[in-house]
């Protein structure tokens, strides 16, 4: 819901012509009489209160979600949570400044930008190339007391192999943790 609200005081935001260089009959016909000569406080507060609700809410929903940890990753989750955090606490703050329209747009766009991309390059592990591929073969390895002779038969016949079976087996019942695998 703060994505609408957020929205919906943009759309006023972006008609505004309130910086030195906008011309309002540059609009075209329809957007001239809707087009203000400034800003109201309240559509800053629900542009800038609806984007820092809606990025400190992302945040919470990720702090309560049990991620799977990812060996080597760039940035731990905390730190790319407390910059979330930040930016919204920021992004709430703006709505105080005494910003033109074009201005309170670029920097809220700016930071939801940071956000992003240090979630997105901090979520990648510090071992991978981040901006290209190397084409590196997938590997797969296990410790299953299961042959590899065994094993190559059924891939090449097409037959399933049951690892909650064989984990069972090894493991008196225990189920799949006491077969260990693990991928690169």
């Amino acid at each position: 819901m703060s994505y609408v609200l957020a929205g919906a005081a943009l759309s006023k935001l972006v008609l505004a012509h309130d910086c030195a260089d906008a011309d309002p009959e540059t609009l075209s016909e329809g957007y001239v009489a809707r087009s203000a000569p400034d800003i109201s406080p309240g559509q800053r507060w629900f542009y800038c209160a609806g984007l820092a609700i809606a990025l400190a809410c992302m945040g919470l929903i990720s702090l309560s979600h049990v991620h799977k940890q990812i060996p080597g990753q760039r940035i731990r989750k905390a730190h790319r949570l407390a910059l979330r955090f930040a930016v919204a606490l920021a992004l709430l703050l703006l709505a105080l400044a005494p910003l033109n329209s074009l201005h309170l747009i670029g920097s809220t766009t700016a930071l939801v930008v940071l956000v992003t991309a240090f979630d997105l390059v901090g979520s990648t592990c510090a071992h991978d190339t981040f901006w290209w591929d190397r084409r590196r073969p997938c590997a797969y390895s296990a410790r299953c007391k299961v042959s590899t002779k065994d094993l190559e038969a059924s891939v090449k016949s097409g037959a399933v192999v049951d690892v909650q079976e064989i984990a069972r087996r090894e493991a008196g019942g225990k189920g799949v943790r006491a077969c260990m695998a693990s991928s690169m």
